[in-house]
């Protein structure tokens, strides 16, 4: 039993450096046996540590620092193993929801098409919630729909907010919520390019001549009494945004230079591992990302970005919250793809590579399933391939080791489709059509 908050702190950090470690690892596979181990070693320490649960909680900024990184941690271990439809799994991803959500808000420059994925995740992450809860430590679940609450009545407001907008006006909404962004993204990038600025300056003057006596019209001709003055609004937002950005050029005051390159070098290398997540990414690789833009943001003062001597200048305080708000998008997406794009068959970072391979042979078996074959022989890549792939299997299972990774079900699921597939093509009858 700890004796002091001082002891629960040295757990804490000796736990934290244990989490650190196992993620940055690259030499084997994270085992779910390693990360459930060091899961449960942290409940212990929260447990043993009820009598100090108001520090853990409230108090020192320290300690309340390390249960963040911990639970941040061993959330993204969860998902890495393929463990993502438990309440562990659901803590990073909430993070991120909840901070997206309330700069949402913040800027009011949103419309449904952003709420309806956050939403589906939220859904998601209540039932993980609900099922896990027999299974898993209360104070862990606690906060866990804790978070999960704070984004669901975040969510409702802004759907409120919208209620006013009718559907056929909503088409209009994304196009100048989009512009909005396009413009910020013209603001954040290292060499300010006015023409293109200027292209989207044209296509806000074009949507504002359209209206008849000032009001927005529908695509089928009609003019909807209500939505007109939020979207009067954003349209008015647009052109400020606009001749902003053509007045100062992305101009950023010398105060907030460092913030700026910090986010910047966040933002690109977010869109990187983006493009390359499906082959590269191992989960906890997004610690140090949501860590950064989480302090920065946080450190903001009166929803400004400060310099070293706690001023705020004026000159880029909008670029640096759009590059903010654009790590939160690019971490939240990574985070999703990262469920394999079907959350009910999660699959671990060690069956990955096994499971991209199959995925690339499904794809190439398809093409070929279109035009057919013109002899059996035509198959004997694919079936080479998938042979090499099925001897890897022990009993059924594919094994790392001792470990039996997550997804086994997915993972020989693609593998019985692609076999079938071959067996589809090697016994059609005209082999110079594709089959059905």
């Amino acid at each position: 039993m700890f004796t002091t908050p001082e002891a629960v702190a040295e757990k804490l950090i000796k736990l934290r450096d244990s989490l650190i470690k196992l993620k940055q690892d690259r030499t084997t596979y994270v085992k779910s046996s390693s990360v459930v181990r060091l899961y449960d070693e942290l409940c212990e320490y929260i447990r043993q540590a009820q009598e100090f649960e108001s520090e853990l909680l409230n108090g020192p900024r320290e300690i309340g620092e390390l249960v963040t990184d911990c639970y941040e941690l061993i959330s993204l271990l969860f998902l890495t193993v393929g463990r993502n439809n438990e309440p562990p799994a659901v803590y990073a991803p909430s993070v991120i929801i909840k901070r997206l959500l309330e700069h949402l808000n913040e800027s009011g420059n949103f419309s449904r098409k952003d709420l309806v994925p956050l939403q589906r995740t939220l859904i998601n992450m209540r039932e993980n919630i609900e099922q896990g809860r027999p299974l898993y430590n209360s104070l862990i679940i606690s906060m866990l729909e804790s978070q999960v609450c704070a984004s669901e009545r975040s969510l409702k407001e802004l759907k409120k907010r919208l209620e006013p907008i009718p559907s056929e006006l909503e088409s209009l909404l994304e196009r100048l919520v989009s512009l909005r962004r396009s413009i910020k993204a013209c603001e954040s990038k290292k060499q300010f390019q006015v023409t293109e600025v200027e292209g989207y300056l044209s296509q806000i003057k074009e949507i504002d001549a359209s209206r008849i006596d000032g009001k927005f019209v529908a695509e089928d001709g009609n003019i909807p009494e209500t939505g007109q003055d939020i979207l009067g609004a954003l349209l008015k937002r647009c052109y400020i945004v606009a001749e902003n950005a053509l007045q100062k050029q992305g101009a950023v005051a010398p105060g907030l230079k460092t913030t700026y390159e910090e986010l910047f070098q966040a933002k690109s290398q977010l869109e990187k591992l983006e493009l390359t997540q499906a082959w590269s990414l191992r989960e906890t690789d997004l610690y140090e990302f949501q860590k950064l833009v989480l302090t920065l943001d946080q450190e903001r003062v009166n929803g400004k970005f400060v310099d070293s001597e706690g001023n705020a200048p004026g000159e880029g305080q909008g670029i640096l919250l759009y590059m903010v708000r654009r790590c939160y998008a690019h971490i939240y997406s990574l985070i999703n793809s990262s469920e394999v794009s079907n959350i009910l068959l999660p699959v671990s970072e060690a069956l990955t590579p096994v499971f991209n391979q199959l995925q690339t042979v499904r794809r190439c078996l398809k093409e070929v399933q279109k035009f057919g074959i013109s002899n059996a022989r035509d198959l004997y890549p694919y079936s080479m391939k998938l042979a090499s792939i099925d001897n890897m299997r022990v009993d059924g299972k594919f094994m790392v080791g001792t470990d039996i990774p997550e997804g086994q079900g997915r993972v020989n699921s693609l593998l019985a489709e692609c076999f079938e597939i071959c067996e589809e093509l090697r016994n059609s009858e005209d082999c110079g059509v594709a089959t059905p």
